[in-house]
């Protein structure tokens, strides 16, 4: 096949023709027109990384305000995307949210849009477990009953929801110090109530969006499956209810079974594999080194595919990570992390021509992408933007996984409109799949390589080249 001609290999890519620092892990040999120089900088990208916690009291007659864009903002400009928000609705324990609450909670939501910041979702009743801190939850009758006023609200705003956790039982919404669906339990009568409050729950958030639990067990009691019915890559992102049940973790690291997280092998076996394909965070909550030193940390964030983390708690974990080394490495693997280590290409780069090309990249994060979102390559011309030409992949970037390398090829029939002479960028687009943040540059994925991003487009450009 005619090659194209390239025409840059300067501040974008490193090389062209040379070969890899790190070899494929892929029998047959790469050959490389272009190769990219990694960015070891940590940078914002969607749905990944450290998390600033914003927590709501909604008690004593008051409505808490919420937060506003201006803030937002702020947590971009300190490198991240992503706050919690967690809502302690005491005051409607026993009554319906009010109007005034409902629009509190919806006003907080929308500022999230506004910022390009996106949230973890929780609601609870009490944030204790003493006797004085009871109701520590409200009825199941009465927890339906918010379900179903919030609902409206999930589904307006899923492109700016990450996960709803699953929250509404127990002290701090994590399912155990709880008045109304019993602390311990195991048979199928014991689960009832957790199960009719998911079923109301996936029900009202939409179905591109999951719901996590604190706990593996709780997973398998509410939905009565085994260990045999973990997620593989067949069942993965489907409607059913196993592929939208995710987890988090508010004892990380924090001893032999993250302080009860783990009740068994099964729970850890289970968790291992489904967080290859739902979303897996949370935050540490005490700091023994013998639990939490680098070595053991990396180990669980490989094995449990972390996405996102406190940045605000637990403090002592997280300098036993300054003090070892590896804090801001942990920081910018967080989730997915795009490293594009070559390409080739092959055709004629004119219109109507088939055009092939092959990317050689690793995911050094320790996650993948969880929530969809499509794959684009773009064709502009340089000097005239206007002229674009979009084509959709049909590959689904959340099979990339952590820690894996990949060579990926598609091969494209380039558009009938390209002009002969003019000169085109081909660039890699990732976009949010909501069509209220598609075309926000600040919710497209940004590949970890230098001279790639364009901030003002969200693109990842590959190469430039002249249409014959």
């Amino acid at each position: 096949m005619k090659k194209f001609l390239l025409l840059f290999c300067a501040a974008v890519l490193a090389a062209c023709g040379k070969t890899p620092t790190e070899e494929p892990s892929v029998d047959t040999p790469f050959r490389y027109d272009v190769s990219y120089v990694e960015d070891t900088d940590n940078f914002c990208n969607p749905e990944r990384g450290l998390y600033v916690p914003n927590i709501f009291y909604f008690r004593n007659g008051r409505v808490p305000s919420p937060s506003t864009p201006a803030a937002l903002r702020n947590i971009r400009r300190s490198g991240k995307t992503f706050s919690y928000s967690e809502f302690y609705i005491m005051e409607f324990v026993d009554k319906d949210l009010s109007e005034e609450a409902l629009q509190s909670i919806r006003s907080t939501l929308e500022a999230h849009r506004t910022a390009g910041v996106k949230t973890i979702v929780r609601f609870a009743y009490s944030d204790g477990y003493a006797e004085s801190d009871h109701p520590w939850d409200a009825t199941l009758v009465q927890t339906l009953r918010h379900v179903e006023q919030l609902k409206p609200l999930f589904q307006e705003y899923a492109d700016i929801i990450y996960v709803v956790q699953y929250g509404f039982v127990g002290s701090w919404g994590e399912g155990y110090y709880t008045d109304n669906y019993g602390m311990n339990p195991r048979t199928d009568e014991d689960y009832k109530p957790r199960r009719a409050l998911m079923a109301a729950l996936l029900d009202a958030v939409p179905v591109s969006r999951q719901v996590a639990v604190r706990y593996a067990g709780y997973k398998r009691g509410i939905l009565g499956t085994t260990l045999a019915d973990t997620i593989t890559a067949a069942t993965a992102f489907g409607p059913g209810d196993i592929a939208r049940v995710a987890a988090f973790n508010d004892c990380f690291v924090s001893s032999s079974d993250d302080v009860g997280t783990y009740k068994s092998s099964a729970d850890r076996e289970m968790w291992a594999a489904e967080t290859n394909y739902v979303s897996m965070g949370g935050e540490t909550c005490d700091a023994p080194t013998a639990y939490c030193n680098c070595l053991s940390t990396y180990e669980n964030l490989e094995k449990y595919h972390w996405t996102y983390l406190n940045e605000a708690y637990n403090k002592k974990t997280h300098n036993v990570w300054a003090s070892e080394g590896c804090y801001d490495d942990i920081v910018k693997r967080l989730g997915y992390r795009f490293v594009l280590l070559g390409a080739a290409f092959d055709g004629d780069f004119r219109a109507g021509a088939s055009w092939t090309l092959r990317l050689h990249f690793k995911n050094v994060g320790f996650a993948s992408l969880i929530n969809r979102r499509p794959l684009v390559w773009v064709l502009s011309n340089a000097a005239d933007p206007s002229e674009r030409y979009e084509i959709v992949s049909p590959k689904d970037p959340r099979e990339w996984k952590g820690g894996h390398t990949y060579e990926y090829a598609e091969t494209l029939s380039l558009p009938a409109g390209l002009k002969a002479g003019q000169t085109y960028r081909v660039s890699l687009w990732m976009p949010d799949e909501a069509e209220t943040l598609h075309d926000d540059p600040e919710f497209a994925v940004r590949l970890a390589n230098e001279g790639v991003w364009d901030e003002a487009t969200g693109l990842n450009v590959l190469a430039t080249f002249t249409a014959r």
